[in-house]
């Protein structure tokens, strides 16, 4: 295959795969804590990360994750000691991000053509040493997944119930967001900050029209999460179209035909049924 023959493309598959093989498996967490945005709203803190390398001269990368570190542990402390709700406080972190990434850009002369490919991704720009970073990233975070499944399990299904078990329900929902932040560090070459949070999601909803349990579902969002991030990498080079749009795109189609396969499913169930009560 042609794609495969040039460097470029090697990086751009090995990133954008990986990035989407391990975020679903994130977001069938915050999905099952009904906490869907929390990527949007790191991937905003992300932003102002690259803003702030942009005026002091350093990384993007290192500007990014050291903000969206920050940010994980203020939405921690603001949901869990302050008096804001979930969504408020989400909220804040979400325009508060934005607004100072702007605020930085502009700060360092930049305008909107210097975050572009940071804001929308730019997998075929990547250099070996990001996508090592990024693997790094993601190893890092599936090693957590892996290491707490349990626990994680217990606090997406019944926090209260797990904290009266004696479950450490504060650490992990730490643990938890941090890991977000850094699927949101990892996918922001090659996804882009706005797009990555949709791969934590919209592989796990497909999934979840035709799982039958938890596990299923992270593992089948994890496959879809691979197969969009490999058909969408490789269209995208002979369609010349954006790679982070092809792949998200990807995924929402793979959501409405699962949720199509399922309604048809269900009505099938329903005809047999009633076939066979009046036999």
């Amino acid at each position: 295959m042609e794609a495969l023959s040039y460097e470029f493309m090697q990086r751009s598959i090995i990133a954008t795969t990986l990035v989407c093989a391990v975020a679903p498996l994130v977001g069938a967490f915050v999905v099952q804590r009904r906490q869907a945005l929390i990527g949007d709203g790191v991937g905003h803190v992300a932003f102002a990360g690259v803003g702030l390398a942009f005026v002091t001269g350093t990384n993007p990368f290192v500007g990014a994750l050291l903000l969206t570190l920050l940010a994980a542990y203020a939405l921690f402390r603001m949901e869990r000691r302050g008096r804001l709700g979930g969504d408020l406080a989400l909220a804040m972190i979400f325009y508060g991000g934005i607004a100072l990434g702007y605020l930085f850009t502009q700060r360092a002369g930049g305008g909107l053509n210097s975050v572009v490919g940071f804001l929308f991704g730019s997998p075929n720009n990547l250099t070996w040493g990001q996508v090592w970073a990024i693997a790094a990233l993601c190893l890092g975070v599936l090693v957590v997944i892996v290491a707490l499944y349990g626990p994680l399990v217990s606090i997406a299904f019944d926090e209260p119930a797990a904290r009266v078990s004696g479950v450490p329900t504060d650490g992990l929902q730490l643990i938890l967001t941090v890991v977000v932040a850094l699927i949101v560090v990892g996918g922001m070459y090659a996804l882009g900050i706005l797009l990555v949070a949709g791969m934590m999601v919209i592989p796990v909803a497909a999934s979840s029209q035709l799982s039958r349990s938890y596990r299923g579902t992270m593992l089948g969002g994890s496959l879809v999460g691979v197969g969009c991030a490999l058909t969408g990498a490789i269209g995208a080079f002979y369609a010349d179209v954006p790679t982070g749009s092809a792949i998200v795109l990807l995924a929402v189609g793979c959501y409405l035909a699962a949720a199509v396969l399922r309604a048809a499913r269900q009505r099938y169930a329903v005809g047999s049924s009633r076939r066979a009560a009046t036999v």
